[in-house]
């Protein structure tokens, strides 16, 4: 891959930001590491197994695209030369990403300012942020792509001169204040890259629960599974994930039953449809319920026949696979 001319000032951009006290002393302290991408799980897996992260444009396309997690009336307003790129952010936790994370409920969806705008099972891709940002063909922004009042830049020059501050904004602010009214535009500069962008940047894989993580490495095949488990992460970090909608914590599986906890922090406890699907030696079977409610102590409890011949079992909420995993009894010899 080509490098830009000013690839080592591009480095040392990044090395600085890293060093201000506003960053370093700070929860930011490791953005500067990286660039973020963010999809639902089935994306992830199909990113995987191609060893390539695509536009939206070329996604679509040739149908790699099962989850759309971006708003259609925002989409309809961004120029398509943009939705040919690879499009990844500065910084986790953007505005964009407040509106699509997490397995949100009819009732939940039809409240929010973007219906459509939804990633059920978030995964974050961190790319190290200075082999992307050196590549010739790589540009970045200083605010949200939708929007076409965002610079599209090159250089190290520019990069040292994007209102990091801004960008990297945490907590609440007033967008009726002068000084604070371009913060949400801010916060969602973009770096991007024509077409598709390997794999070969990619550092880490991370997920909100360890549930998740069994979910992903289950889906993969053996031989990705055993390349990409070192890393793939899971995290309870406040910087990376909002953590307000449903998702699955933790599972513990048994030859008797499968006990699903689900995060207590849910302001979308449902109803849901719920379907379980249960695949055996014997066949598939399936078991669920219409009305579906999260409630305290957010456990759901499945007794199961005794299966010492292990199972695969599969967890929908309306459709949206929230737990994926098989278990086996393992024999003790002695």
């Amino acid at each position: 891959m080509d490098l830009k001319p000013d690839a080592e000032q591009i480095k040392n951009v990044l090395n600085n930001l890293a060093g201000q006290d506003w960053v370093k002393r700070t929860e930011r302290r490791w953005w500067p590491l990286f660039v973020f991408h963010y999809t639902d799980i089935r994306n992830a897996v199909g990113i995987l197994q191609d060893g390539q992260l695509y536009s939206r444009q070329y996604a679509e396309s040739q149908d790699k695209l099962k989850v759309s997690s971006g708003s259609t009336s925002v989409l309809a307003g961004t120029n398509i030369a943009i939705k040919d790129c690879v499009r990844l952010y500065f910084r986790p936790k953007t505005p964009t990403q407040y509106y699509a994370e997490g397995i949100c409920s009819q009732a939940t969806l039809s409240k929010s300012k973007f219906r459509d705008a939804h990633c059920p099972v978030l995964f974050f891709f961190l790319f190290d942020s200075t082999e992307i940002l050196s590549r010739a063909d790589c540009r970045f922004s200083d605010g949200g792509l939708n929007s076409s009042e965002a610079r599209i830049l090159s250089t190290a020059v520019d990069l040292e001169q994007l209102p990091w501050k801004k960008i990297y904004h945490t907590g609440r602010f007033n967008p009726h204040q002068a000084e604070q009214s371009d913060i949400a535009f801010r916060r969602n500069a973009e770096v991007i890259v024509p077409r598709r962008l390997d794999l070969s940047a990619l550092r880490y894989i991370y997920c909100r629960s360890e549930a998740e993580r069994e979910t992903l490495l289950h889906l993969l095949p053996p031989d990705l599974q055993k390349r990409y488990r070192d890393k793939i992460i899971a995290s309870t970090r406040s910087t990376l994930f909002y953590r307000q909608q449903t998702f699955v914590e933790t599972v513990r599986l048994s030859s008797e039953a499968a006990y699903f906890h689900f995060s207590p922090e849910t302001k979308s406890p449902g109803p849901f449809h719920l379907r379980v699907e249960l695949e055996v030696a014997s066949g598939r079977h399936c078991l669920g319920a219409e009305d579906f409610q999260l409630e305290r102590p957010y456990i759901l409890a499945i007794p199961l026949p005794s299966l010492s011949d292990g199972y695969t079992i599969r967890l929908y909420l309306d459709n949206h696979l929230a737990y994926a995993n098989t278990f086996e009894e393992i024999e003790i010899p002695f």
